[in-house]
């Protein structure tokens, strides 16, 4: 990328000097190079965020319910959950602990009544959450016995904020009881949670407002799902409920910021007749530098996270274990994903 920034360097002065050296310092011109396409890449950042905020009801129709609610936060401690369905459990310093499960599932509820329409995203604040467990969270609507679900999201041994606004129709009006479901999932180790105790602090009711919108976005980049992906060739970058994709950032983040260095050239030659040392095709090439880097260091914690989670599936265990293991296969073939040790996951 170097040889290529200063390979379209262009000497303003006159060619090069005797002994082949360029009359222009060339680290200099790169600083120049760098300098313009961050402030380039800082300004389309700014410029988005400002579209973003202004056409959010364009960009994400199903909030349109949930904006102008002014409604106000809501908690529920651990006390106020109901076991429902658990194996062992008990109600500590305002924290519910689940011991052990019934079976497969554990299952807390909280009956409590709110008007979905104020709360569009929910916080459950726990740990202890192990990787071959599953976890959702359960709603029914005032007069429909229906029970509806939407999956959590992993974050550590946590979960994040969740969207409620994808639960769709079902997530309208008036909510009559909302529930915590923990499962096993396919894997051998996912048996009652690897036995670790589930430690469920509080649950958070959030209405609408730019800070949970970010929060949202934000734990949706830096925690995807591990093992989700439809092919070698796509990455979704976000879970399946996720608002926003990294990708579709980036490339913004590139096509803006080269749209405004070349705003910022033509200013610079209206106002005076100098003219920057080096070509728009130079900055254009380290905006491309700038938002590869974006979306690599947005995966770098899934790498890490992958690693982890590929050793412990696999290394070192035979191969009927690592085929019951891979929540690929498992997920669609539950009951005999490892029947027949197919030589591949």
């Amino acid at each position: 990328m170097v040889t290529e920034l200063q390979s379209d360097i262009v000497d303003t002065e006159g060619g090069e000097t005797g002994g082949g050296a360029p009359s222009v310092n060339s680290t200099a011109i790169l600083r120049s190079v760098l300098k313009e396409a961050a402030w380039a890449f800082f300004s389309a950042a700014i410029l988005l965020a400002i579209i973003y905020s202004l056409a959010f009801s364009r960009i994400h129709p199903e909030f349109v319910p949930f904006i102008g609610q002014h409604a106000k936060p809501l908690t529920a401690s651990g006390n106020d959950l109901i076991p429902v369905s658990v194996g062992k459990g008990l109600k500590e310093g305002g924290r519910y602990l689940i011991e052990d499960f019934n079976g497969d599932e554990a299952i807390l509820a909280l009956p409590r009544a709110f008007r979905a329409e104020h709360y569009p995203f929910i916080k459950v604040n726990l740990s202890g959450f192990e990787r071959y467990s599953k976890a959702k969270i359960l709603w029914q609507q005032v007069g429909d016995p229906t029970t509806h679900g939407l999956e959590f999201n992993r974050s550590g041994d946590q979960v994040t904020q969740i969207a409620m606004v994808y639960g769709g129709e079902h997530y309208s009006g008036s909510i009559q009881s909302i529930a915590l479901l923990f499962f096993d999932g396919p894997a051998l180790g996912s048996e009652n949670n690897a036995d670790v105790d589930i430690t469920v602090n509080s649950i958070e009711f959030r209405p609408f407002s730019a800070r949970y919108v970010i929060e949202q976005v934000v734990e949706d980049w830096t925690n995807p799902p591990l093992w989700q992906g439809y092919s070698n060739n796509i990455v979704r970058g976000i879970h399946a409920n996720g608002m926003l994709f990294p990708n579709a950032v980036a490339n913004l983040l590139v096509v803006a910021g080269l749209l405004m260095a070349a705003l910022f050239r033509l200013v610079r030659k209206l106002r005076s007749a100098t003219t920057l040392e080096h070509r728009l095709l130079a900055t254009a090439l380290c905006l491309c530098l700038y938002g590869w880097v974006f979306s690599d260091v947005l995966r770098w914690h899934w790498r890490i996270e992958q690693l982890i989670d590929t050793h412990e599936r696999y290394a070192g265990l035979p191969l009927k274990e690592r085929i019951r293991n891979n929540e690929i296969r498992c997920a669609r073939f539950p009951k005999d994903c490892a029947a027949h040790l197919l030589p591949y996951f």
